[in-house]
């Protein structure tokens, strides 16, 4: 019996012992945990401000990165579009050329063409001036008659411009680069222009057939071709002024010789120019 009592007392001894050994039953000085806690705070802070400057740092770059790209993007697809324009101004540009050198070869064989057939005119005019002068016109005009109705005509030279005139109008003169080509266009366009305001005056002075029809009796001289026919009385009174108006005109179309003169040495000139400037063959 009393051995069971002290078996007992021992059991109860070793189970107050293993209590007391538990973890949770362990007691930390308040000083130690503070100390404890302190540490973990200050080793915890310092971790989360380095994650926090990192990521921060990073999200910069990146959006400094995607503002480079894109800034880079519109950039190169400017240049791209700018390039693609000039490229095909200057197509553009090369094809108004070729088609204003065909339009200023054109001009030359025209202008030659037209430049022959004035000075015959104004040979011509020539001897209707010297019959005029013949004291047997008053009575016999057909020789007059004939050289007067046959020859007293002009043929019209006209440019053909449809190139400049589409440049000019649609105001893509600016494409011809070429400072020294475009000042050649615009000079070839003055003479042009100067050509023509002589030229009106020659047609509208050839319009007045009042001296034309004073001077001849066109009935007799239509039914008696073989017969001589003398001046009409009131061309016999008007020949000096019909001497005067003739010789005048062809004052003028000696003025009209020398601008389509002018309009034919431009023109090759403009054409040889051009060609050496774009290279063209």
């Amino acid at each position: 019996m009393a051995e069971n009592v002290g078996n007992g007392d021992k059991n109860l001894e070793n189970s107050v012992n293993n209590e007391s050994a538990k973890p949770s039953d362990i007691k930390i000085p308040i000083g130690e945990s503070e100390s404890i806690n302190s540490k973990q705070e200050s080793e915890n802070i310092p971790a989360s401000t380095k994650h926090l400057n990192n990521s921060s740092g990073k999200n910069i770059r990146h959006y400094f990165f995607e503002f480079l790209m894109m800034f880079l993007a519109v950039f190169c697809g400017f240049m791209a579009e700018n390039w693609r324009e000039k490229l095909q101004e200057h197509k553009r540009e090369k094809e108004f050329i070729d088609s204003l050198v065909e339009d200023l070869k054109s001009d030359i064989l025209q202008s030659d063409i037209i430049f022959a057939q004035l000075k015959k005119t104004s040979a011509s005019i020539d001897s209707v001036l010297y019959a005029l002068s013949s004291p047997e016109v008053v009575e016999n005009s057909n020789n007059v008659y004939d050289l007067w109705t046959k020859n007293l005509d002009i043929k019209a030279f006209v440019s053909n411009d449809r190139t400049f005139q589409q440049l000019k109008n649609s105001g893509e003169l600016r494409l011809i680069r070429n400072k020294a080509v475009s000042d050649g266009i615009m000079k070839y366009d003055q003479i042009l222009r100067n050509y023509y305001q002589q030229s009106n005056f020659m047609y509208s002075a050839l319009s007045d057939q009042r001296i034309y029809s004073l001077l001849f009796d066109f009935i007799s001289l239509s039914k008696n071709k073989n017969i001589p026919v003398p001046l009409t009385e009131q061309g016999k009174k008007s020949l000096n002024e019909a001497y005067a108006h003739l010789q005048l005109w062809n004052s003028g179309l000696l003025g009209l010789i020398s601008w389509l003169k002018d309009v034919n040495n431009e023109s090759k000139n403009l054409v040889i120019f051009i060609q050496d400037e774009y290279q063209i063959k």
